[in-house]
């Protein structure tokens, strides 16, 4: 009980940050305080966060099955990426909330967002990442309904708590078929157990057929999980809720769930359900195809930029199901895979890696909708962008770093993303049995598609620069985002060009992610459930 405390306590750091955010709600205190005292609790859990490994030293048990976190390299990655984006948002609401009475209130939600972030990222079972999936969509309704206050903004805030209860609904049910087969919410025992069932050998199982049960659960966590996602068929919320609320809540929400998403899909599917790797492999594979086509078609008819950005995040959605579509192909077929010395699946490292890319460049060009926004006057349409290259010449600047990123124009890191997705997608070797193994017809297409769906995507990308660079202005822009906002978009800006250059050192912290470390549980039982049934 006290490693786990440990190892959740930046999340415990922000979760008490946000209950004094609630309390001073209740008290006259000045509205300026609680940006500041959200920056310093966002502090307090980075440090928190990096003294893991020495608050943790010399205490650890070998293994026990009682834990229900793990602090891997996946995990740090997410939370540091989470604590960064945290800042970036808190800082960018400064002007927003200043004059806002709510603003305590509004930065306890931030807080219990981001703590439900860093939960899911080192959440080891079933009760504890769901409670975590939960502590990000609950303050997002009320938050969502802040925005504006407005019939449109109570609109969005509507949508998006009907049907992200109905998607919590749907995963719930999914994870209780996963708790039946295997006896246990552990995600570490129900490897093991579905390891002893169904253990995969090139492509081969031990059992003669898996359980349909776990073909259920399957399809409903990735109906539960493609919400977070925003991965079609389940994206429909996305354009009208961007569009209803403002900018900074529609950042927010473009890139939080999504950062949940993938490492709560990743921690499930990809690592736990072994023996449906081949199903899954399916079922990812189409939802990428379907899910980066629409996205990408219909952000070309967008004017709103809300709208269009909410497309677009459907898009890149599909991106990152290509890394792990790959990923069941890799566990399904580990003699073949191209790093066989690393136990996290190629396809899931391209993943990894571009929602990192994407995560900074959206947050950046968010940015630069809010430090553009003033009271009751929000950037609504691509037009308001025009001619910003001649009002505000860095802003502009930075506004085309973000879009080329996640256009995926070299050498910036969105451009080494697609690569190492599109990459892994040729990689996968299609019949096994020859002496020459091809590359997967279905893969090959998957690979086709995408690259495709790239230009379609720089389309509307290239459309907002050449507004924003060869145009005059329609009106003289007057922001009010306040220096801080500025401040997000400038250090989003030299980060994006940063890592773009040097995108090595985070590819090779990457291909680690899966060893063994000091502070890693395990947990193993000794005979399996569903071996003891039959």
């Amino acid at each position: 009980m006290l490693e786990t405390f440990k190892i959740l306590l930046p999340a415990c750091v922000l979760i008490v940050g946000a209950l004094v955010c609630f309390m001073g709600g209740t008290m006259k205190t000045s509205k300026l305080v609680w940006g500041p005292f959200s920056l310093l609790s966002l502090a307090v859990a980075a440090i928190a966060l990096c003294a893991m490994p020495q608050i943790l030293s010399g205490s650890l048990p070998g293994s026990n099955v009682d834990h229900v976190v793990i602090l891997d390299p996946l995990a740090r990655i997410a939370q540091f990426l989470t604590l960064i984006i945290g800042t970036l948002f808190a800082g960018m609401a400064f002007r927003q909330q200043a004059e806002d009475d709510a603003a305590p209130e509004f930065y306890g939600l931030l807080l219990t967002m981001i703590s439900g972030l860093l939960i899911v990222s080192a959440a080891n079972d079933l009760i504890l990442l769901f409670m975590g999936l939960e502590l990000i969509s609950i303050p997002a309704y009320i938050l969502i309904y802040l925005g504006k206050r407005d019939t449109r903004c109570q609109e969005a805030a509507a949508k998006y708590f009907l049907l992200s209860v109905l998607s919590a609904a749907v995963l719930l049910y999914g994870l209780s078929f996963l708790y039946g087969m295997t006896g246990s919410t552990n995600l570490t025992t129900i490897r093991s157990v579905l390891q002893q069932t169904y253990g995969v050998t090139n492509g081969v199982t031990q059992a003669a057929s898996v359980s349909k049960l776990g073909i259920v659960a399957l399809v409903l966590i990735f109906a539960g999980l493609g919400f977070k996602l925003a991965a079609v068929p389940f994206h429909f919320y996305a354009p009208d809720v961007y569009q209803g609320t403002n900018a900074w809540n529609a950042g927010l929400l473009s890139i939080i769930p999504k950062v949940a998403g993938l490492i709560a899909l990743i921690r499930i599917v990809s690592h736990t359900m072994v023996g449906y790797e081949g199903f899954g492999q399916t079922v990812a594979l189409i939802l990428a195809l379907v899910t980066m086509t629409a996205g990408n078609v219909l952000a070309l008819l967008q004017t709103n930029v809300r709208r269009m950005l909410a497309y677009s995040g459907v898009a890149h959605a599909g991106y990152m199901l290509v890394g792990i579509a790959v990923g069941f192909w890799d566990s399904w077929n580990p003699s073949f895979r191209l790093d066989p010395f690393y136990g996290l699946p190629v396809g899931i490292q391209a993943s990894v890696f571009y929602l990192i890319a994407y995560s900074i460049a959206s947050a950046g060009f968010f940015a630069v909708l809010v430090f553009l926004a003033r009271p009751g006057k929000e950037v609504e349409h691509i037009e308001d962008l025009t001619g910003l290259w001649k009002s505000q010449p860095w802003l502009a600047i930075a506004a085309a770093i973000f879009l080329f990123s996640m256009a995926g124009i070299p050498p910036l890191p969105g451009f080494w993303g697609k690569l190492a997705l599109f990459g892994g997608a040729l990689s996968v070797r299609g019949d096994l049995s020859g002496a020459i193994p091809y590359p997967n017809p279905s893969f090959v297409a998957l690979a086709i598609v995408g690259m495709v769906n790239a230009a379609i995507g720089g389309v509307y990308y290239l459309r907002i620069i050449a507004l924003m660079f060869l145009h005059d202005p329609l009106s003289t822009p007057q922001p009010r985002g306040g220096r801080p906002a500025m401040a997000a978009v400038t250090l989003c800006a030299i980060v994006t060009v940063v890592f773009g250059l040097q995108s090595r050192p985070v590819l090779v912290m990457l291909r680690d992610i899966d060893q063994p470390t000091s502070v890693e549980f395990a947990t193993v039982p000794a005979t399996s459930p569903l071996t003891a049934a039959k």
